[in-house]
């Protein structure tokens, strides 16, 4: 998780499309999320990427479907550079390619997720036990149990919908599909989870 931000600023009903996250990751101004608040100048996209790595990252068709388990709903589909993971892609048949186990109340090793240091700095929750240490929970875009709720990953990869949009100390796990044809990226090599 590279960050720590709340899904939305106020304790409110809000979709993806309305949430102050998808305009603080994207930059957007003013209209695009209900608090009116501009992240034109200060946002995720412009302080990770570089203008030519922004152009070479796809704009991508965004679904909102509604809650699996509530039917809470998803509101309007989008179109963003800079997205979070939902339901559908972290857990089901959809999210198995992606090395996910299909059942969303497994502790599945792939959703867990560490911090990173700024992420704590910045005052993202991490666990400390030894099982699960230095996990944190993460947001997934997807609602929750009400509308006034975000899903969400556990540090222990197990799926919550009980999250208030407004919580601290929850990460950040931006996604984003690259452009293969740019010249911005270069090919990494294989790597194993056990580092070879």
């Amino acid at each position: 998780a590279l960050d720590d931000q709340r899904y939305n600023t106020v304790w409110e009903d809000v979709t993806w499309k309305t949430s102050t996250i998808r305009s603080w990751l994207n930059g957007y101004g003013s209209s695009d999320n209900q608090q009116g608040t501009d992240y034109s100048g200060r946002n995720f996209i412009g302080s990770a990427f570089t203008s030519d790595e922004q152009s070479a990252i796809a704009d991508t068709p965004v679904v909102n479907a509604d809650n699996k388990s509530y039917g809470t709903e998803g509101g309007n589909d989008t179109v963003d550079k800079i997205f979070l993971l939902s339901e559908s892609e972290v857990y089901g048949r959809s999210a198995e390619p992606y090395g996910f186990v299909p059942d969303w109340n497994r502790y599945d090793e792939a959703r867990r997720s560490k911090s990173s240091t700024y992420a704590k700095a910045m005052g993202v929750r991490y666990n400390t036990d030894d099982t699960y240490k230095d996990n944190c929970s993460w947001w997934l875009r997807s609602p929750g149990n009400s509308s006034k709720c975000a899903s969400f990953v556990n540090y222990n990869g197990y799926i919550y919908y009980w999250s208030d949009v407004n919580s601290k100390y929850v990460g950040v796990r931006a996604a984003l599909n690259l452009n293969l044809s740019s010249s911005q990226w270069t090919y990494a090599g294989t790597v194993c989870s056990d580092g070879t």
